[in-house]
């Protein structure tokens, strides 16, 4: 999934509308002040209030536009009306909503369960010895 600007969705309210162009505004002059090297990764920006976040495509990016962030800085807060003391940068992630697949589950053979099992037995009386059962009963219900 890649990432979208949200003035690039329909049917936005209009205070939602103005909010957005002054973010593209901001961004410009970041893009205006940054080093060539860096533009490309710079995705997008938010203020809010007296801060400003910077989202770029790569934490390498990232640590090279922190050096950057005073002049930054400097620049929005004299070409624009905001009062930004402090910058932050942030690194969108290449699949932000991808679900993370579960492992799948590894049961022992029933040889090895029964086995397990009779062991259990051969111990003294105890928590280990309950566990065992227990955890053995679990797995033969699992191996079904």
């Amino acid at each position: 999934m890649s990432f979208k600007n949200a003035s690039s969705f329909s049917r936005i309210p209009t205070a939602i509308q103005l909010n957005l162009a002054k973010n593209q505004r901001v961004l410009g002059i970041i893009l205006s002040v940054s080093p060539a090297q860096l533009k490309p990764y710079i995705k997008d920006c938010v203020v809010n209030e007296e801060s400003l976040m910077i989202y770029v495509s790569s934490a390498v990016w990232a640590s090279q536009l922190r050096f950057c962030s005073a002049q930054i800085q400097t620049a929005v807060n004299t070409q624009s009306k905001e009062n930004i003391k402090k910058v932050r940068v942030r690194v969108l992630t290449a699949t932000p909503f991808k679900a993370e697949k579960k492992s799948p589950k590894i049961i022992p053979s029933a040889e090895n369960i029964e086995s397990l099992r009779n062991n259990a037995y051969a111990l003294p009386e105890g928590r280990l010895k309950n566990a065992l059962l227990s955890l053995t009963n679990t797995l033969l219900k699992q191996n079904k």
